[in-house]
């Protein structure tokens, strides 16, 4: 896409890319140009699957279990630097850098995406790679560096993933986890909260990111760091990714940001730049703060625990939706924080009594939210109508959710 912004995603192994995988789909389909580099085949892994793989062709599976994974999240370039896996941290040093510099100054980036200082475990290979990105993240931009490398590149931004400490104080089943590697036990790395510059809210691309799990079948470990987390938390974990800003050229604003990007938007015309814009965003953000409220006050009342978890994840998504419609909003110069939720739809849902007429109000409401940004978009171009698709994403997850309920 002409003028998109540009992501460079650089992990040590095939499926490493998870933990940031829906943050990765969100941009993807926000028009964002998203590039995966995977440093290795992952040929010296266990094997947790007799009948998918074997030590001979455990290479070429993981090859396509990753490609698998970027067919979920919507990612159309994948590159392979064919680094052994297991010995990247013995690389010629140099050498290793010079060919992340000639990426970073082919693909041109505005943010590089890759391991954090300690690994999130200290895996040798994801310490190298961190180490690696970090110095040709400063080369890339020295023209006397790597010369025959292409003309020098400088991305505005370098991130590492993170956990948060709040992710482990609810799985302590997780933070006492150890991988074997090697004969070594290796613990996982919490981040103080505090610490993280950006949460990335991804509700909507949840399901794409546990989908893109399933692909690596070949590591599916049966005793694995999340056999023993409940269900709730490992969603939670892939509806909210955290990322550190390790190296920066372009400092993010103050405070905890929720975008990647913020503040490196293309020099185009905002999405959503007139007062008939931004009078039809704040009706949309009235309706999903009433539908949110709805959920709110169900949820007090309600004791099947069924349906108080699917009230949970619905009112999630109408925050996700919230937030969403406020930073568009936002970016259109309106105020945002006197808008108050829509007192009919409140009402009507008050007068539902019994559970079965509560989920109907429930799914005409996902279905409403749905359907108006799916006419919205189609009615828009460029970034008004991909950030309609997103918002219409959200609420087909909460139509799933509730027809994944009714199920059973």
């Amino acid at each position: 896409m002409e003028n998109a912004l540009t992501i460079l995603a650089v992990f040590a192994h095939p499926d490493d890319e998870i933990g940031a995988g829906s943050t990765l789909a969100r941009y993807c389909d926000a028009g964002v140009r998203v590039v995966l580099v995977c440093a290795s085949r992952g040929e010296a892994a266990t094997i947790y699957c007799d009948e998918c793989a074997t030590a001979e062709n455990l290479a070429q599976v993981r090859t396509r279990e990753l490609e698998c994974t970027c067919a979920q999240l919507g990612i159309r370039e994948l590159r392979w630097l064919d680094w052994t896996d297991g010995g990247i941290a013995a690389l010629p040093r140099p050498v290793a850098i010079g060919q992340i510099v000639k990426l970073i100054r082919e693909i041109r980036p505005d943010v590089v995406l890759t391991h954090p200082e300690h690994g999130l475990y200290p895996h040798p290979d994801h310490l190298a790679v961190w180490e690696l990105v970090r110095d040709a993240f400063a080369a890339a931009a020295d023209g006397d560096e790597y010369p025959e490398a292409g003309a020098a590149w400088a991305p505005a931004r370098l991130f590492t993933r993170a956990i948060p400490q709040s992710f482990f104080d609810a799985a302590p089943a997780f933070a006492q986890y150890r991988v074997q590697l090697n004969g070594q036990q290796l613990p996982f790395h919490a981040t103080p909260d505090a610490e993280v510059d950006v949460h990335m809210r991804v509700v909507a691309w949840a399901d794409r990111r546990m989908a893109a799990w399933d692909c690596h079948r070949s590591q599916h470990n049966p005793n694995g760091a999340f056999t023993n987390v409940p269900e709730a938390v490992r969603r939670a974990m892939a509806e909210s990714e955290h990322f550190v800003l390790a190296a920066a050229r372009m400092p993010l604003p103050d405070g905890v940001q929720d975008d990647l990007l913020v503040g490196l938007e293309p020099s185009q015309p905002q999405p959503f730049g007139t007062p008939a814009h931004a009078a039809d965003l704040r009706g949309v953000l009235t309706r999903q703060r009433a539908y949110l409220t709805v959920c709110e006050n169900y949820g007090r009342r309600v004791a099947e625990p069924g349906f108080r978890d699917l009230l949970g994840a619905l009112a999630a998504s109408y925050r996700e939706a919230i937030h969403l419609l406020a930073q568009a909003l936002r970016r259109s110069g309106a105020a945002v924080g006197a808008i108050e939720a829509d007192p009919r739809p409140v009402r009507e849902a008050a007068r539902c009594r019994g559970a079965d007429a509560q989920l109907r109000f429930l799914a005409a409401a996902a279905e409403e939210s749905a359907a108006t940004s799916h006419s919205r978009a189609a009615a828009a171009s460029g970034g008004a109508a991909s950030f309609w698709r997103e918002l219409a994403a959200v609420a087909e997850v909460q139509q799933e959710a509730i027809k994944k309920f009714l199920r059973g």
